[in-house]
C-alpha cells in the first residue's frame, strides 16, 4: 500500500520520493474485503494514486490522485490547503469548482485559448 514519507526520509534532495498505487491494486485490495460493486472497480482500476514527501513546512505529504483523465493533487500547508487540478490531458476547457457546498465557480483552463 501506499505509504507516507516524512521529507526528511528524502534522500535524493531533489523530491522525487513518489509512492504510487494504481488502480489495479487498489481494487485487488478491496477485492480482498468481500464483494466491490463493478462500477467501482471498473473506476478503480483507472484509478492512480501518488504520494510525494511534503516540502519543508508543509504538514502533510503531497498527494495526487489521477482520474477521468485529470490529476487531482492536494496538501496541507503551514498556513493553507493547496488544491492543484492539472487537465492538460483532456480536452476540457472549463473547470466548474465549488467548495464546502457555496456554490460552483467557473475557471477556464487555459485563459488564452481562442474562443473561451
Amino acid at each position: 500500500m501506499t505509504t507516507f514519507i516524512d521529507p526528511s526520509e528524502n534522500t535524493d534532495g531533489i523530491g522525487d520520493s513518489q509512492r504510487t498505487l494504481d488502480g489495479q491494486q487498489l481494487a485487488d485490495a478491496l477485492a480482498k474485503l468481500g464483494t466491490v460493486d463493478p462500477v467501482c472497480v471498473e473506476v478503480l482500476t483507472r484509478l492512480n494514486l501518488r504520494v510525494y514527501p511534503g516540502e519543508p513546512g508543509d504538514r502533510t505529504a503531497y498527494v495526487v490522485l489521477d482520474v477521468h483523465g485529470v490529476s487531482i493533487g492536494v496538501k496541507r500547508r503551514a498556513v493553507d490547503l493547496y488544491l492543484h487540478a492539472d487537465t492538460t490531458e483532456t480536452d476540457d476547457r472549463l473547470i466548474a469548482l465549488e467548495i464546502n457546498g457555496y456554490g460552483e465557480t467557473d475557471h477556464t483552463t487555459n485563459p488564452s485559448h481562442p474562443g473561451l
